[in-house]
């Protein structure tokens, strides 16, 4: 049986947030730990536009406001969070840790198939019959509530990523984008208040973080058969902490590291599965790719892209070429990319902004 650390945290300020996630990571990468993983739910203080992994971020210096800017470290759609929403981290050793000893056992397209199942559980505890239906929603009476997504990292250390509608709903979107990102950016699906719930809504009550977070705990255990055990940082931990929110979260790096450059002059975009998949890239001589970004709302492993994205440079501009590279990097059965359809969508995406 797994033994995960439950940590409860509210009002916690993004860039802590991230480097908790961060710490829970390495420390369960460790090949000494002792533990099975972590645990944890939270939730932000104030409006919040939650970006994911892989987004082009909108200059935030361009409309200050009262919205937080938050990139996940999970790719995934673009959606609110903070006031009304809570957040789920659940940071095991591999991405099928609790089905199998074989980190290959779940393919990657079924792994959020398998961790939902605790925050479906957790609905069911408290009344809802949920629904997932294999993309990156969770529903209840087919109105969006949840959203997941997952990054597994450069030593295998899964991360799948939960938001939940508590108190408000994901209609929120528009409003968000409106205030953040108004020439727009980020592209989004916008979601309407009848496709949307909240637990506040479906239950006619309302739920502290901490009731949620007890919910969360009792349907994880009760799904996973793992025994989650309430986890006080240690000061030495804590400061990690803090100097991971400091120096790789609390400046405009990590936010900021998808801002695409103006000689990236080829930009093009296609309508895929979970939104959109972009890609900005410029050229040598007309016939090689010299510099490259995806961005969209993708789900891939973060060292998947970043390899695809340097081997891409001085690729021949041509479709066959592209695609090679690409199927080559995932061919790797450590790497994915979800939410876009077949990996050829790369070089049909690419090729629509080569000249003619």
């Amino acid at each position: 049986m797994y033994t995960l650390d439950f940590v409860v945290r509210r009002r916690l300020h993004p860039s802590i947030s991230l480097a908790q996630d961060r710490h829970f990571l390495h420390a369960v990468g460790r090949p000494a730990r002792a533990r099975g993983g972590g645990l944890r739910v939270y939730d932000f203080e104030g409006p919040v536009l939650s970006l994911g992994r892989y987004h082009v971020a909108p200059d935030a210096a361009a409309s200050p406001g009262t919205v937080q800017l938050h990139r996940r470290l999970s790719g995934g759609r673009a959606l609110p969070f903070g006031d009304g929403f809570v957040g789920v981290a659940l940071v095991l050793p591999h991405r099928s840790a609790l089905f199998s000893t074989d980190p290959h056992a779940l393919a990657p397209y079924q792994v959020m198939n398998r961790y939902v199942r605790g925050i479906m559980e957790s609905c069911k505890l408290a009344g809802l019959e949920s629904f997932y239906a294999g993309r990156d929603f969770l529903t209840v009476n087919r109105r969006v509530i949840g959203m997941v997504s997952f990054e597994v990292d450069a030593s295998g250390v899964l991360l799948f990523e939960a938001i939940i509608a508590n108190q408000r709903d994901f209609s929120l979107l528009p409003s968000l984008l409106e205030q953040v990102d108004p020439s727009g950016v980020v592209k989004a699906e916008m979601l309407v208040p009848e496709g949307t719930t909240s637990l506040r809504r479906e239950l006619q009550t309302e739920f502290s973080t901490e009731e949620v977070a007890e919910l969360v705990r009792r349907g994880c255990e009760q799904q996973f058969k793992v025994r989650c055990e309430p986890h006080t940082a240690s000061p030495l931990e804590e400061q990690a902490v803090q100097a991971a929110a400091t120096h790789e979260f609390g400046d405009e790096r990590w936010l900021g590291q998808r801002r695409v450059p103006s000689h990236r002059d080829h930009h093009a975009w296609t309508r895929v599965q979970l939104g959109v998949f972009e890609t900005y890239f410029s050229l040598e001589q007309e016939r090689f790719i010299k510099e490259i970004t995806f961005a969209g709302d993708f789900i891939a492993n973060s060292q998947a892209i970043e390899r695809l994205e340097h081997e891409l440079k001085l690729c021949p501009a041509e479709w066959r070429s592209i695609d090679a590279v690409a199927n080559e990097v995932f061919s790797d059965p450590e790497n994915f990319i979800l939410g876009v359809g077949p990996v050829r969508t790369i070089a049909d995406t690419i090729c629509k902004a080569l000249p003619a």
